[in-house]
């Protein structure tokens, strides 16, 4: 229970700080972390603009993994109860990280097009 709480908030953590780096352009492309679509891994340009758009659902993502952690530990709650928590809060993360790769696409298929535009 205790390590549930810990890794979700951990993860929570992750996910807003390896979005906004990727955003700020701090953190380029590489296999590791990021949203790695065929479309953002094209470019520099493209990672950085894709990030940009998706920040909000990423850091929606972080958001609720990390609160769902810290009710989980808040709360001490048994082992269904932070199963249920566990299980919602990774549901909802996945639905948005989706949710922030379609929203990153198109942006950064239009900084790709700016790309060509300017050689």
């Amino acid at each position: 229970m205790l390590i549930s709480a810990i890794v979700l908030m951990f993860s929570g953590i992750l996910v807003v700080v390896i979005s906004e780096r990727a955003a700020s352009g701090r953190l380029g492309i590489n296999s590791l972390a990021g949203i790695r679509t065929s479309a953002l891994m094209a470019s520099e340009a493209a990672w950085t603009a894709g990030h940009r758009a998706a920040r909000i659902p990423l850091g929606l993502a972080g958001v609720v993994l990390f609160l769902a952690g810290g009710v989980a530990l808040a709360f001490r709650l048994g082992e269904p109860a932070t199963g249920a928590i566990v299980l919602s809060a990774a549901v909802a993360s996945v639905v948005l990280i989706v949710i922030a790769a379609v929203v990153a696409t198109p942006a950064a298929n239009r900084a790709l097009v700016d790309d060509l535009a300017a050689e």
